[in-house]
């Protein structure tokens, strides 16, 4: 191997690994609004069953 063909490995090795880095970052942010959607929806849920509970309470 001669010198450009070394240049060219190692370039295309940064490549590779700068574009594995983006799809792994990507990946994690839609995980974590995906969990915090999640997150949210059960919270709502349980403020929800929070309140109807105290509603029937004040009706008995």
């Amino acid at each position: 191997m001669d010198r450009s063909d070394m240049v060219l490995m190692v370039v295309a090795a940064l490549v590779a690994v700068v574009s594995l880095v983006q799809l792994m970052r990507r990946r994690r942010d839609w995980l974590m609004a995906d969990i915090k959607r999640q997150f949210d929806e059960h919270r709502a849920r349980e403020e929800a069953a929070e309140a109807e509970r105290k509603k029937r309470e004040q009706l008995a």
